[in-house]
């Protein structure tokens, strides 16, 4: 019998199980609940809630970004190695969790905005919301979808690879969705963000699609 130690298996979210990890999400945790509770009770500035509501949603939809276009290239010939590396280390999971929860955040500030405060009712139903009721609808959707994508991750082992990848391919909606949801609030001029974004995950889509026509021509045709 031969001595040493065995392959490590392969981790969706490994870095989950990291304590310096667990340790910076509770304290993320808990900033992101002093802020709000800080604009509950109107302490700061006027525009604290407004401040944090387009910060917490610039950081979401830029790590939605790169993992959706890195996504795109994982397990194919054009990524990179530092790709797959991050991939096994659990990194392309994290950043999608902390995506939706920013971007649940970002939802949620709406509640203690100070000039048009918005119900928890007008955030979770589409079309309720008395501000901008099209761009928080496209919010609202593309989060559910993301979390979709997420929950997918989580059950990549208790369900087929067929089922898996469907679930999962619903990134590009979420991500059309929350794109168009920043492009029509219109309040920030983050014009560059959005173009280098779509972008990105457009050259990332590609790349994959260019490797499945390479793979399926390779592979050799019943007689």
């Amino acid at each position: 019998m031969t001595s040493g130690t065995p392959p490590r298996p392969t981790r969706v979210n490994g870095v989950l199980d990291d304590e310096r990890n667990t340790l910076l999400t509770a304290s993320l945790l808990v900033v992101f609940g002093l802020a709000y509770a800080a604009c509950w009770l109107h302490l700061g500035p006027q525009t604290l809630a407004w401040t944090l509501n387009r910060a917490t949603g610039t950081v979401a939809y830029m790590l939605l970004a790169v993992t959706t276009a890195t996504g795109a290239l994982l397990g194919s010939r054009s990524a990179p190695t530092w790709l797959n590396r991050a991939y096994q280390a659990g990194w392309h999971g994290v950043a999608s969790g902390f995506a939706l929860a920013l971007g649940a955040l970002h939802g949620v500030l709406l509640t203690v905005d100070r000039q048009s405060p918005q119900t928890f009712a007008a955030i979770l139903i589409p079309g309720r919301s008395t501000v901008l009721p099209l761009p928080v609808a496209l919010g609202t959707l593309g989060l559910y979808v993301l979390a979709l994508v997420v929950v997918s991750t989580h059950l990549r082992r208790h369900v087929s690879t067929r089922v898996w990848k469907a679930l999962h391919l619903t990134a590009y909606p979420a991500f059309v969705l929350l794109t168009a949801h920043g492009i029509t609030s219109g309040s920030d001029h983050l014009g560059v963000l959005y173009g280098v974004s779509v972008a990105l995950v457009a050259y990332g889509f590609g790349l994959r699609l260019l490797d499945v026509r390479r793979t399926a021509r390779a592979r050799p045709r019943p007689r």
